[in-house]
C-alpha cells in the first residue's frame, strides 16, 4: 500500500476496475506503477493492447527486482518484433526508448539487458531486431535507456552516454507517481458571435474563419443542462485524452495569461451541414468539431471551474459541406500536426459510427455488454463499462483477421500494418455487422477468461489461435464476409448456441484442442518448430487442416503441370518454391508437400490448386 491516502485510493480505484482481486499485492502494485507511468508515453494504448501490461510486468521472463520493462519507438509501445516494421512504414527515422522500473537499488542495465536477449520472449525479439543492420540504419540517434527507480525520495537525473546508448537514471516518489496518475486522467443549431472574420467561397462550400471570445464558443458547447455535448464531437479521432501534459499547458495558460492563449493555441476546425452569416455572427447547423477537442474541453473545464475567460480568444474555422468525402479530408488535413495515426482516420468513417450504434442495442443472455471503442478514450470516464467490456479498433480488426481471414499468423500486427493489407476486405460498406459483433463479443469474454484463470497461463499468448479454433470446432468454417446472407445466417446461429452453452465450457475445450495441436504440431515437425508458433504461417494452416479435415477449399479438382522454379527456406527453416505458370507463377511449401526436395529444382510437376486470390497455392506437387 502507499503512504498517500490520494494515491491509495487511485490505487484501490484501478484494482476495482480492472478487477485485479485474485492477484498478489506485489503484482497489483507492479501493474498499478507501469499502468501509471507508461500511460503517459503512449495514453490509450494499455487500455487499447490489454495482454501489453501482462508482458511488461512479467516477473518470471525479468526477475521479480524489475516493476516493469517497456521498450518504445516514436512514442509508440512496441509489443511484437512486426510493430517496428510497421511504425517504420510510416516514419522514416527510428527513435528508441527503453524504459526499466525497478525497485530503489536499482539494476544493472548491461546485464540485465544482455539476460533478456537470451530469452526466447517478444522482448527478447524486439531487442535483437532493433539492433540488426537494417535497423540501425534508420536510427536518428543513440537509443535511450531509462532506469526508473521507485523511492521514498525525487532525486536529480543522471546521463550517462556511451557509444552504444545513452542512459537516463533517476527516481520518482510517491508524489511524483500521484502526479503522473493525475495527468493521465456529441443534432442542434448553435450561433456562434465573433469578434474579427474573413469569409472564404466556391463553388461547393464556404468558410468562416473568426476570432472568437471563448465566452461565445462556450454557448455552443454546452447544454441546457450546463454540461458540455459530447456528441459535438463525434466525428472527431480523438475524444478528451484528460490531463495531459498538453492540456495541462492550456489550463496553466488560461490561469495565469489568458491573453496569449490565442498565440499558443492552434484553435478549432468545424464542420456543418449550412453556414449562414448573420452581421458578427454565423448561424451552425449540425456542428462537427473535427479538430480542437482537446482545446474545447479546457476551456469549458476552465468555464466550470470559475475561470476569467473574458481575455481568452480563440481561432474558430467553420466549414460548410454537406460531402462525408470533404469532411474526412478536412479531418485528415487539420490533424497532420498531431501524433495522430492513419488507422485512427479509419475509424471516422460513417460504417464505424453504424457500427457503434449496432454493438449498442445488441446483447446476449450470459454474456456481458461489449461496445465498440472506436475513439481512444470514448468510455475512458464512464465508470459504468469495465475494460474487459470494451473492443478497440486494435483488437477488432485483430480478430477479424484470425477469424474470417483465415490469417491467425498475422492477427497480432499493428492495426496500421492490418487495415492497409485488408482495407478492401474488411469494414466495407454493406457489409453485414454481424460477424464484427460475435468477433468482439468472442475476444472480450476469451480474454476475460484467459487473464482470471492461472489454468490458461501458458496459453494466453495465442488468445486468436483459441479464438479460431473455437470458432472452428463449435460452428465449422465461416462462409464468406461479403456474403450477407450466409454469415448473418452463420452468426445468428452462433449466437443462439452461446446463448445456450456454458461459455466457460466451451473455452475449457476449446484450450485442450489447441494444446493438443501444438503437440503434434512440434511432434511432427521437430522441437525447433516449438518456436515462433504464433507467426508461422504453416502452422495456421496445420490446425485448418486438423479442424476441417477434408473440408480444405480447393478451387479446382483439375491437374496442372509446370516447370519448379528455384526453392529456398524461409526463416524457420521450412522449404518454399515457385512454379512456373501464366500469368502468375504459382507458390507452393513444404507444408502442403512434404516430400518435396532440393531436387525438384527444374523438374516438370504435377500439382492442384487450392486457395482463391492472393492465397492460391499448389499442392499434391509431384514430379511427372
Amino acid at each position: 500500500m502507499f503512504k498517500n491516502p490520494i494515491l491509495n485510493a487511485k490505487f484501490d480505484d484501478y484494482i476495482n476496475k480492472y478487477e485485479l482481486w485474485d492477484e498478489s499485492e506485489s503484482d497489483k502494485m507492479k501493474k498499478y506503477i507501469c499502468y501509471t507511468y507508461i500511460s503517459q508515453i503512449q495514453p490509450d494504448r494499455l487500455d487499447r493492447d490489454v495482454d501489453l501490461l501482462d508482458k511488461i510486468c512479467d516477473s518470471e521472463l525479468l526477475g521479480y527486482d524489475i516493476i516493469g520493462f517497456v521498450i518504445v519507438l516514436n512514442n509508440q509501445l512496441l509489443s511484437i518484433k512486426t510493430d517496428i516494421d510497421d511504425i517504420l512504414q510510416k516514419d522514416r527515422k527510428a527513435n528508441f526508448e527503453i524504459y526499466i522500473l525497478t525497485h530503489e537499488k536499482g539494476v544493472d542495465i548491461d546485464a540485465f539487458l544482455n539476460e533478456i536477449k537470451k530469452q526466447n520472449s517478444d522482448f527478447a525479439d524486439i531487442i535483437r531486431y532493433m539492433n540488426s543492420q537494417d535497423i540501425i540504419l534508420k536510427w536518428e540517434d543513440l537509443p535511450v535507456i531509462n532506469l526508473i527507480k521507485i523511492s521514498d525520495e525525487i532525486n536529480e537525473t543522471v546521463v550517462n552516454k556511451s557509444d552504444i546508448y545513452v542512459q537516463k537514471i533517476y527516481t520518482i516518489c510517491e508524489n511524483k507517481l500521484l502526479s503522473i496518475a493525475k495527468s493521465n486522467e456529441n443534432d442542434y443549431t448553435p450561433i456562434l458571435e465573433f469578434a474579427e472574420e474573413f469569409t472564404l467561397e466556391n463553388d461547393k462550400e464556404q468558410t468562416v474563419v473568426a476570432l472568437c471570445r471563448a465566452e461565445q464558443l462556450i454557448k455552443i458547447l454546452k447544454n441546457e443542462d450546463d454540461m458540455i455535448r459530447a456528441n459535438i464531437f463525434d466525428s472527431n479521432v480523438r475524444a478528451y485524452q484528460g490531463s495531459t501534459d498538453v492540456n495541462n499547458e492550456m489550463m496553466k495558460t488560461l490561469k495565469k495569461c489568458p491573453e496569449n492563449f490565442v498565440l499558443y493555441n492552434n484553435g478549432i476546425t468545424i464542420v456543418c451541414n449550412k453556414l449562414e452569416r448573420k452581421g458578427k455572427s454565423i448561424r451552425i447547423e449540425m456542428p462537427q468539431v473535427v479538430n480542437g477537442c482537446q482545446t474545447c474541453n479546457s476551456l469549458f473545464i476552465a468555464y466550470k471551474e470559475g475561470i476569467d475567460l473574458s481575455k481568452v480568444k480563440v481561432i474558430v474555422k467553420t466549414i460548410e459541406t454537406n460531402g462525408e468525402l470533404l469532411a474526412q479530408e478536412i479531418v485528415r488535413g487539420t490533424n497532420r500536426q498531431n501524433i495522430v495515426y492513419e488507422e485512427a482516420f479509419e475509424t471516422i468513417r460513417q460504417f464505424h459510427k453504424d457500427l457503434e450504434d449496432f454493438f449498442n442495442i445488441m446483447e446476449v443472455k450470459g454474456f456481458y455488454k461489449v461496445y465498440y471503442e472506436r475513439r481512444s478514450k470514448q468510455y475512458y470516464f464512464d465508470t459504468q463499462i469495465k475494460p474487459y467490456q470494451k473492443i478497440s479498433f486494435r483488437l477488432l480488426i485483430q480478430s477479424m483477421v484470425a477469424l474470417y481471414m483465415n490469417k491467425v499468423e498475422i492477427s497480432h500486427r499493428h492495426e496500421s500494418k492490418l487495415i492497409t493489407e485488408y482495407k478492401d476486405k474488411l469494414f466495407v460498406d454493406g457489409q453485414s455487422f454481424y460477424p464484427y459483433y460475435v468477433a468482439a463479443l468472442l475476444t472480450t469474454n476469451l480474454d476475460y477468461l484467459l487473464k482470471k484463470e492461472k489454468k490458461y497461463k501458458d496459453v494466453r499468448n495465442y488468445k486468436m489461435h483459441i479464438l479460431f479454433v473455437l470458432q472452428e470446432m463449435n460452428m465449422g468454417m465461416a462462409p464468406d464476409i461479403n456474403n450477407k446472407d450466409e454469415i448473418e445466417d452463420y452468426c445468428k446461429r452462433f449466437l443462439e448456441y452461446l446463448s445456450d452453452n456454458n461459455f466457460e465450457k466451451i473455452v475449457a475445450s476449446a484450450v485442450d484442442r489447441f494444446r493438443k495441436l501444438m503437440k503434434k504440431w512440434i511432434n511432427l515437425k521437430g522441437n525447433n518448430y516449438r518456436f515462433a508458433i504464433k507467426d508461422r504461417p504453416e502452422f495456421t494452416e496445420f490446425m485448418i487442416e486438423e479442424l476441417r479435415g477434408n473440408k480444405k477449399r480447393v478451387s479446382s479438382e483439375c491437374i496442372y503441370h509446370g516447370k519448379v522454379m528455384k526453392l529456398n527456406k524461409d526463416k524457420y527453416g521450412s522449404l518454399y518454391g515457385f512454379i512456373e505458370n501464366v500469368p502468375n507463377n504459382i507458390y507452393f511449401n513444404e507444408l502442403d508437400n512434404p516430400e518435396i526436395n532440393v531436387s525438384y529444382i527444374g523438374k516438370e510437376v504435377s500439382y492442384r490448386i487450392a486457395g482463391s486470390g492472393n492465397e492460391t497455392r499448389a499442392i499434391n506437387v509431384r514430379v511427372v
